[in-house]
């Protein structure tokens, strides 16, 4: 399922800036299923401001309710941490379950869900190997999209180790926005933007226990002149005990 050419060059990124990313990191046959599949699920509505969440149905966004809510939502939001974005979350086993097996395959991967088969070579192996971190688990990692109506500011990942993004457009312009962009210790500069271009994989150190993360993040606008939203699955790996100590860094 995985590539592995680009390991070598993400380790050295990741032990320098505290995240990486591999392109082509999907063999063909995947890639090719994910990008039809993914912008045909069936998308519900994920929103927060501050510690106060909340979701809305699927289809909410064709409904008539979304407009009066969607815009009371962002005059509430102003000046505090927010998101609105589009997800389908990997919760139980029906929602791994896809038309197409070898999505079926991915979403049980991503998932570290080994019910069915265990590949020699897995997600969780692939991370450590990137990062050196171990004793660590994924779980019900989400797909999403964002397109000029949704947002996600500026944030720090409390209580998790790593975080990672596959993104899944096939064709994206760097005009059309939807960068994860890093900012620098001062919370005003941006020191990096990471282009949501299909086939990537991202992996960002996030552990306050560590003491290595990276500084707070953000996606940048999507432009209403964008062909088509931004798609990805997002997720964490957590600390195996939670009351233990940091990842284990593993010898390489």
């Amino acid at each position: 399922m995985f590539n592995r050419e680009g390991i070598a060059k993400a380790q050295t990124d990741f032990a320098e800036k505290r995240y990486c990313y591999i392109d082509n990191i999907l063999e063909g046959r995947y890639i090719k299923a994910l990008y039809k599949a993914v912008p045909e699920m069936e998308y519900g509505v994920w929103t927060c401001i501050h510690n106060s969440h909340n979701k809305f149905r699927h289809g909410f966004k064709d409904s008539d309710e979304f407009g009066p809510i969607h815009k009371q939502f962002i005059e509430d939001a102003r000046g505090k941490f927010s998101y609105w974005h589009y997800a389908y979350w990997l919760l139980k086993d029906h929602h791994k379950v896809h038309k197409n097996r070898f999505v079926t395959e991915f979403n049980r991967i991503v998932t570290e869900d080994y019910s069915v088969t265990k590949p020699d070579y897995t997600f969780h192996d692939l991370v450590s190997e990137v990062t050196g971190f171990t004793n660590m688990f994924t779980n019900q990692p989400t797909y999403s999209y964002y397109d000029h109506t949704a947002w996600l500011n500026a944030h720090n990942d409390p209580r998790r180790w790593c975080a990672y993004i596959f993104y899944f457009n096939e064709t994206w312009l760097a005009q059309w926005g939807g960068q994860l962009c890093i900012l620098g210790k001062d919370e005003r500069t941006i020191v990096d933007s990471i282009e949501p271009f299909g086939n990537r994989l991202l992996i960002m150190d996030v552990s306050e226990v560590t003491g290595t993360r990276i500084n707070k993040h953000f996606i940048s606008p999507v432009s209403i002149t964008a062909d088509h939203p931004r798609y990805s699955l997002a997720g964490w790996f957590y600390q195996l005990e939670t009351d233990g100590p940091s990842p284990v860094r593993s010898k390489q």
